[in-house]
């Protein structure tokens, strides 16, 4: 080292972002790093002018700097990866000749780490010659791990931050079949995030009886005197054993935590484990003062439908969203139409909303035949499957009045629907529903199913020529049932309500909302076309890339939610 080195402290040295008032001193460091001993460790780019100039005009996220000491540049510092949509940046250091020992490249890559911490990233990685020992053993003494990558070549990890304790709520999800397939989507999509690879996954799962007098007391009371008056009939809700089955298929990542039922479980729970943040809360409960929240907004479909709903129901609901979306710093939802709404509908709101990515997906044993399925369900030739709830804004009627036109020219073509018949807040709609199919001399031909297993659906999905989804209104893009079809590459006819035009992936065509013959039309396209189902391991490799985007999304609204809490 030279005396005139010795004599320049590294905590004098200092940091500047490139931008074009620097490209000299980048043009001229980059000559200085190319003559340097370490040069041949160090080329993640070209260090000529051209690269000089197009570095110190880039506006992405992706984080290149200078190191100076006084007014002389010493050092090139780069996080680069995000701007590639990845999480976990990548970490590359070079020094000027005659600073290389003196500890300016430590001081530089403790700079970076800070920038990474500082924007949410919880690891960063680089990677690094086995010959260049003096930079392996200063990673080594800041903390990194290394794996072989190449030959000659290693893989080096940080973990910036404490793994996050991640707590997922169950309520309000587990009790329907769409709720339990949505959250167990959610649970998938973290686990594939590269970023939370070391988080702590614990599932709080409310089966425990309720302390007495207290809300959900009451609540568990009125629900039962409910089911035994029989006033609101719904949907049998899976029993407790096949949630449990459902969510331990996670494996030893996940960890299930039973608890009570009443809101000071949770908060209770959230203390014990260490909990650093909860998510999907549909309310704005007490999760203890060191936890942060993620919120989760289904819909507004009581603005967008409110004769669906009682005005004492809709006046509940904005005061809940409202309480939500004011209460709480992160909020995930489905769609950008439902984001747009709480611009709309909220404008008071201070959560920042996170829109999950369309992620359709199939699961692997879902791809094996299960022989026999289409023949137990009375099944003879084509057909057309509607996989929705019979719930009167899924508008099955449209679907009925299309089907009629396909019947007439097509003997052999069936219409199936799968779902509970169930609506407690229209309970005549399904009655009425029946009339009219029995009216056109359909009841032969259209297959009204009722609750069936889920891989019994799966298993009828794939057979279809088509689903069909004539929806009025859905809280993500095509409903569930358009999640499952696309990720099967099953194609799907879907109503052009602003929500199901957001399927950007898939065999999708749509038709107008409510429009018969529009749909009959789409219908008998699909007839003609004879279109073979993608390759199983190209499905796969899609819905691996989808759910790893959606649990970056997840990722990043945790990480904003627990700097909040924290």
């Amino acid at each position: 080292m030279s005396s005139a080195t010795e004599q320049r402290p590294t905590e004098h040295l200092r940091f500047r972002p490139l931008s074009p008032a620097c490209v000299a001193d980048v043009i001229g460091l980059f000559e200085l790093i190319r003559q340097s001993p370490g040069a041949e460790f160090f080329h993640p780019h070209p260090l000529d002018e051209a690269e000089a100039r197009r570095l110190c005009t880039l506006a992405g996220k992706d984080y290149y700097c200078l190191a100076f000491l006084g007014n002389e540049p010493v050092g090139y510092g780069m996080l680069r990866g995000w701007d590639a949509g990845f999480a976990e940046p990548s970490l590359g250091v070079a020094l000027a000749p005659g600073y290389i020992g003196c500890g300016l490249g430590k001081a530089l890559t403790l700079h970076l780490h800070e920038v990474a911490t500082s924007r949410g990233a919880t690891s960063i990685r680089l990677k690094v010659y086995t010959r260049n020992q003096a930079a392996r053993s200063l990673y080594l003494k800041l903390g990194y791990v290394f794996a072989p990558l190449t030959e000659g070549e290693e893989l080096g990890r940080l973990r910036l931050t404490p793994a996050l304790r991640v707590g997922i709520l169950t309520n309000g999800l587990v009790h329907w079949s769409g709720g339990l397939d949505f959250l167990c989507g959610l649970v998938a999509s973290l686990l594939a995030a590269p970023a939370a690879a070391q988080a702590e996954l614990v599932i709080l799962l409310p089966t425990l009886p309720p302390k007495r007098w207290t809300k959900a007391y009451f609540k568990e009371i009125e629900g039962r005197l409910k089911q035994w008056l029989r006033r609101r009939p719904g949907a049998t809700p899976p029993g407790l054993d096949s949630v449990r089955e459902r969510l331990l298929a996670f494996g030893p990542r996940v960890k299930i935590q039973e608890i009570r039922s009443d809101a000071a479980a949770h908060a209770e729970a959230c203390e014990l484990l260490g909990l650093d943040v909860v998510f999907p809360s549909m309310r704005p409960e007490d999760f203890g003062p060191n936890c942060g929240v993620v919120g989760y907004l289904y819909d507004f479909q009581h603005r967008h439908l409110p004769e669906l709903f009682s005005p004492i129901e809709r006046v509940r609901r904005d005061r809940r969203f409202r309480s939500l979306l004011t209460g709480v710093p992160a909020v995930i939802v489905n769609a950008r139409s439902v984001a747009r709404d709480v611009a709309t509908f909220v404008p008071e709101a201070t959560a920042k909303v996170f829109t999950l990515p369309f992620t359709p997906a199939t699961r692997p044993q879902w791809l094996q035949a299960q022989v026999g399925t289409m023949a137990r369900y009375g099944l003879t030739g084509p057909y057309f499957i509607i996989c929705n709830q019979f719930w009167e804004h899924k508008d099955h009627r449209t679907a009925v009045r299309a089907f009629e036109r396909i019947a007439a020219a097509h003997p052999e073509v069936q219409l199936v629907c799968t779902g509970s018949t169930a609506d407690s807040r229209a309970p005549n709609y399904f009655p009425s529903l029946q009339a009219e199919i029995r009216r056109l001399g359909l009841d032969e031909r259209i297959l009204i199913l009722g609750l069936i297993p889920k891989r019994d659906q799966i298993e009828l999905l794939k057979g279809a020529v088509a689903l069909v989804q004539p929806t009025r209104f859905e809280g993500g893009p095509g409903g569930g049932a358009a999640y499952d079809a696309i990720g099967l590459d099953v194609p799907v006819i879907a109503s052009d309500i602003p929500v199901n035009l957001e399927i950007d992936c898939g065999r999708v065509t749509f038709f107008t909302a409510g429009d018969a013959a529009a749909l009959a039309t789409q219908m008998e396209l699909a007839l003609q076309n004879k279109a073979t189902r993608r390759d199983d391991q190209a499905l796969l490799i899609e819905t691996e890339n989808r759910t790893r985007h959606c649990g970056e999304a997840i990722w990043q609204a945790l990480q904003a939610a627990r700097r909040d809490g924290r």
